[in-house]
């Protein structure tokens, strides 16, 4: 190498070796991945609330339909998913994610009897704010009926699991 090109070599070297705009290099590089993670957190949070706020109005109505059926007080699928919808905060508006159904559990023939059960269960589609996908938020509650109904048959229904 002449001794002209390794001037040029020496008079370069000190700006490689420079550290002044290091930091702010890499917070760039950082920043985008900080905010990412930032906003999936936020995502989450909010997924989790409206899990909790769909668990508490489907044992809200379970334990509304356990409750208010028999003794000349009619059990309606309606009354029950209308009772959980009402509870859920305003995150479920549409009759058709909550099922309500009542099982035979003591295999009598009747599923309307004291210690049969009422299953309400909701099926639910989280779709994320900041990203494009949706999971299901599904919860099930399964409540023994306290009296035994006096009306007609209800629809039967399965259980939790």
């Amino acid at each position: 190498m002449s001794s002209k090109a390794t001037r040029k070599v020496r008079r370069l070297l000190p700006l490689f070796r420079r550290e002044n705009g290091q930091a702010t290099f890499e917070f760039v590089l950082i920043l985008p991945i900080f905010i990412l993670f930032l906003l999936l957190l936020v995502d989450f949070g909010i997924m989790m609330y409206e899990y909790v706020s769909v668990s508490n109005a489907v044992r809200e109505g379970a334990r509304y339909g356990a409750v208010n059926c028999g003794a000349g007080g009619a059990c309606d699928a309606g009354e029950v998913a209308a009772r959980v919808i009402d509870r859920s905060g305003g995150i479920l508006s549409d009759p058709t994610e909550v099922t309500v159904g009542w099982m035979d559990n003591d295999a009598d023939g009747r599923n309307y009897a004291r210690g049969d059960s009422v299953v309400v269960k909701v099926e639910h589609d989280y779709d994320f704010l900041f990203f494009p996908a949706t999971i299901p938020v599904v919860s099930c509650a399964d409540m023994r009926l306290e009296q035994t109904d006096d009306g007609d048959p209800l629809p039967s229904g399965s259980g939790c699991g």
